[in-house]
């Protein structure tokens, strides 16, 4: 009798415990993707940080949600979630200073992360939708090169570049743009020890994107074997450009015994003026770099709608140097 009574009691609290916890799994609070608005914040703006917080578990349950951006926090409570309900929570930040920002939020169980660069005030996009470019388009840059040594300036010329013709590359329509080195420029290839001089250069870039699907020049060192690169991209790339919006992209170099791909990631970093020979242009600033290091530039572009092209570029992912080239003249239609 007493062995009956005490399975008895112990049906009765578990009873009491599945009344009081409810069936099925515990709360889980999982987020969305980070939405971050204005995409293209400039300073004293609003920031409104949001995303979706969803109960994955199946029994109801209140979580907090935070916010860090650098040393600033902030947290909402979301309360009695249901088993598989959501609910959108946003936060507002006071953008007070130009810089990139990285906006965090997280649950006890989930945690999301996006970037976001606040530009000077007053600053605005360069005007104009996508370039179109027409035969004889011309630009020319100053250009110089330094060793991947002590990044001493080694080299310096002129490269000339003019629009020749319009021609499919890879099944999408490009421009055709010939350019040439004067005098033919010395580079360290990738490759130690190994010292190229290269005169022609041919790009291919998207009509559509504006950015470069192939790349040919002719060196010295390979005769009749021009060194190639091509660009193969990842999702939606390039034109518009809005500060923030990110890319990705593998490039691969064949070049005599040099056969090579890497991975980038493209991403608009702000809109800045430069001043450059030809004059003082606002620029979208565009930057591509290892993901694993988003912060050591491979190469850096600044692009403006009017020149219709790159007022200023600096290279470091083709050579073992870097090659900084900034335009002094231009003759576009």
């Amino acid at each position: 009798m007493k062995k009956f009574f005490g399975v008895v009691v112990v049906l009765l609290l578990a009873v009491s415990f599945l009344a009081a916890c409810g069936p099925g799994t515990p709360a889980e609070f999982t987020l969305s993707s980070v939405t971050v608005s204005p995409s293209a914040p400039v300073v004293n703006d609003t920031v409104t940080i949001g995303t979706t917080v969803t109960n994955a578990g199946e029994q109801s349950g209140d979580c907090d949600v935070s916010l860090t951006i650098g040393d600033y926090t902030d947290s909402k409570s979301v309360s009695a979630l249901a088993g598989g309900a959501s609910s959108s929570v946003s936060f507002s930040y006071a953008a007070t200073t130009a810089g990139d920002y990285t906006a965090t939020l997280s649950t006890p169980d989930d945690s999301k992360s996006k970037s976001f660069t606040v530009s000077e005030e007053g600053v605005t996009p360069p005007e104009g939708g996508v370039p179109v470019l027409s035969v004889g388009d011309e630009w020319t840059y100053g250009v110089s090169y330094a060793d991947p040594g002590g990044l001493t300036e080694q080299d310096t010329g002129e490269l000339s570049v003019a629009m020749v013709d319009e021609v499919e590359v890879g099944g999408e329509a490009s421009y055709h743009l010939s350019g040439a080195y004067v005098p033919p420029g010395t580079r360290d290839a990738t490759l130690p020890g190994l010292v190229l001089t290269v005169g022609d250069a041919d790009i291919w870039t998207s009509k559509a994107h504006m950015e470069y699907l192939k790349q040919s020049s002719a060196i010295a060192q390979l005769p009749g074997l021009p060194s190639t690169i091509t660009w193969t991209y990842t999702g939606d790339y390039g034109w518009p450009y809005d500060v923030g919006k990110t890319w990705s992209y593998t490039a691969r170099t064949v070049a005599g015994p040099i056969d090579e791909s890497v991975d980038r990631e493209s991403k608009v970093l702000e809109i800045v003026d430069v001043t450059v020979p030809a004059g003082t242009f606002s620029c979208y600033h565009i930057v591509s770099y290892d993901p694993a290091s988003p912060d050591t530039y491979a190469n850096e572009n600044w692009v403006n709608a009017t020149v219709k092209s790159n007022v200023k570029m600096i290279v470091r992912d083709t050579w073992a140097g870097e090659e900084t080239m900034e335009l002094s003249s231009y003759s576009v239609s």
